[in-house]
């Protein structure tokens, strides 16, 4: 299997807070990777790493063959259009329009001509369910619908990794399966994932394997069955048991 992400012997702090002691793990081509953990955790810290926005105090991290963790802001550049970060919030622009949050980055990364951009948004709002939405703001927007056009924002480059930061937070559970469905179709079409949550249902629908955080390092990582084997605690754990 071809390693897309590689984390190895990654270690991070913030103050006298150690969060990451000792964090291995590889995300395979094509694969979604559910990172679980209890709060505080780490779990956000190491999609943000994965995008330039944190640095390791030690260790690599690989993305598509390239070691990122020291490059400067503008060799990330090419980084950041592989790598599409979902955030919980879908952290819209809010003086845009919904077509226009789509077009920025086709506008600043791509040379596309304009012709060209309202094809692709018009084309990804349709396929998230978003058509006849691209006049409307943020502030017009259900919370479920901000999420969608967070997500096809997030994707409009065609990037080769997802990270999804907690995209069913705060969601009823027709959204959330909506989100999930849309998670999917986009595995299908050969994306490699890794999907930060606390939605247990949410997880196991969606990903390949699980890798459970615990004391800033990796305590289990497999399928569902083959982690729930592994040791009590995780068992109780993933099965949302007081802990």
């Amino acid at each position: 299997m071809e390693t897309v992400v590689r984390f190895q012997n990654f270690a991070k702090s913030f103050g006298t807070k150690t969060v990451h002691e000792d964090v291995s793990f590889d995300v395979y081509r094509g694969e979604c990777l559910g990172l679980l953990g209890g709060s505080g955790a780490g779990k956000s810290v190491l999609l943000r790493t994965l995008v330039g926005l944190e640095k390791p105090d030690r260790g690599q991290i690989w993305v598509e063959g390239e070691e990122i963790s020291k490059m400067s802001e503008r060799q990330l550049i090419n980084i950041r259009k592989k790598v599409a970060y979902v955030f919980q919030n879908g952290a819209l622009f809010d003086s845009m329009s919904v077509y226009d949050n789509l077009a920025y980055a086709l506008r600043e990364h791509t040379k596309l001509a304009e012709d060209q951009i309202h094809d692709r948004v018009i084309n990804r709002l349709a396929e998230f369910g978003l058509a006849g939405n691209e006049r409307l703001f943020p502030s017009n927007l259900s919370g479920g619908m901000q999420k969608r056009v967070g997500l096809a924002r997030s994707i409009i480059l065609e990037p080769s990794v997802v990270l999804y930061d907690e995209p069913t937070a705060g969601l009823d559970p027709y959204n959330t399966k909506r989100i999930c469905d849309m998670m999917l179709r986009l595995k299908q079409k050969g994306a490699t994932a890794i999907f930060v949550t606390h939605d247990m249902p949410a997880a196991f629908s969606v990903c390949d394997r699980i890798a459970v955080l615990k004391h800033g390092r990796i305590h289990a990582i497999g399928t569902r069955d083959e982690i729930e084997q592994q040791d009590r605690w995780v068992a109780r754990f993933i099965q949302g048991e007081e802990i």
